[in-house]
């Protein structure tokens, strides 16, 4: 897990908006919940919740519901950091 997985978000709109979604909520949430929050199809958060879990970006708490990991988040963070 590195940078890449960060810098793909860049060009994937819907899965960077649900991970952010996501972190600023700081709990779990639903596809259902997500997509009402970000005006978009249940479906297309689906998608980019598969995507992101793929990344091992998120974690699937149950059937539907969703948590950020912070782990590779702070990693990047942290490597940039003491990279300047």
């Amino acid at each position: 897990m590195g940078a890449e997985e960060f810098e793909g978000l860049k060009r994937a709109d819907s899965q960077r908006d649900v991970f952010l979604c996501l972190v600023e909520s700081g709990e779990p949430m639903s596809s259902q919940e997500i997509a009402e929050k970000l005006k978009i199809t249940v479906n297309a958060v689906n998608i980019a919740l598969f995507q992101l879990n793929k990344k091992n970006l998120v974690d699937r708490i149950s059937r539907g519901s969703y948590k950020y990991k912070l782990g590779p988040l702070l990693l990047t963070l942290l490597r940039e950091y003491f990279e300047e």
